[in-house]
């Protein structure tokens, strides 16, 4: 559904073994959605895709050139 969904079921995982032993059961990107969705976290495989790929992104722009700017540039 969204990166808010991803964000808060990491969240999740960080704060519960639990949680985090269940995660390690699972063997595929399926697994995970289902387990997230069983815990009413609205995520779906694209979702996991995404984020890698936005995370990617992020990453070589904030290294880049185009990265440095400051709030008050204009152009």
């Amino acid at each position: 559904m969204s990166r808010e969904a991803l964000s808060a079921f990491v969240h999740a995982l960080e704060h519960s073994a639990s949680l985090r032993r269940q995660l390690h059961g699972c063997s595929n990107d399926a697994d995970i959605v289902s387990l997230a969705r069983s815990l009413d976290f609205a995520l779906n495989r694209a979702d996991l895709i995404e984020d890698g790929q936005t995370s990617a992104m992020e990453s070589w722009f904030s290294r880049s050139a185009l990265g440095i700017r400051t709030h008050d540039s204009t152009d």
